[in-house]
């Protein structure tokens, strides 16, 4: 069993662990949580590059840090997508693009395979854990997190119902794409004071950020 970490956009640490068997999966993230923000699963035996999250969820930001594992251009799978989507690495950066298909009630926005409810930073200071369960649970996501705005610059906070985790991360992919469909804003600034960028493409977004490896 192999671990490899990585920052995306400077930030959100993630652990993508390869050829781990289903039954070691929980024992195996509740241990790597100790150490970064999410755990991703990659199987090596599939037709198509493939990665489960830690709680079945969509991660944008892990499923950059796959796509950049792999050749220049091509297809992956990863979880709460139904479909394979298409990838690219050029020039040291890492572009996905995931269906342009979600739902919107006000400041609410359900991507396939998470959830953000938005705030501006004169709603609210900090999101609590209790909140983002409820709504997972209410709108049957494995995945739910918030947004706290000012500008262009977000901070984001997730949790995932499979492992009962609740992160408040450094860089958010999701939440990035979530903050785009709310503001149209495109460069989202992360914690980190890097940025995601968020593009639309006829029926995709494009998303796009820089992938670094780490011990």
């Amino acid at each position: 069993m192999i671990v490899q970490k990585f920052l995306i956009a400077g930030g959100n640490s993630t652990a993508l662990v390869y050829d781990c068997p289903i039954a070691d999966r929980n024992k195996t993230s509740k241990k790597l949580l100790k150490e970064v923000e999410q755990v991703g699963f990659v199987s090596t035996k599939a037709i198509l590059p493939k990665l489960i999250m830690m709680g079945g969820e969509l991660c944008i930001n892990a499923t950059l840090a796959f796509a950049s594992t792999l050749n220049k251009n091509g297809e992956l799978i990863t979880s709460g997508l139904k479909n394979p989507i298409p990838y690219s690495n050029n020039n040291g950066s890492t572009t996905i693009k995931i269906p342009f298909k979600f739902k919107q009630d006000e400041n609410v926005i359900l991507l396939d395979g998470i959830g953000f409810i938005l705030y501006d930073t004169k709603e609210k200071s900090e999101i609590k854990k209790s909140e983002l369960s409820k709504l997972s649970k209410k709108c049957n996501l494995p995945a739910f997190g918030g947004i706290i705005y000012n500008k262009n610059k977000i901070i984001s906070y997730v949790y995932v119902a499979g492992v009962n985790s609740f992160v408040k991360e450094t860089a958010c992919g999701s939440g990035s794409v979530a903050f785009n469909i709310f503001s149209g804003v495109k460069d989202v600034i992360q914690p980190t004071e890097k940025i995601i960028n968020i593009k639309k493409e006829a029926k995709f977004f494009d998303i796009t950020a820089k992938v670094t490896s780490y011990e």
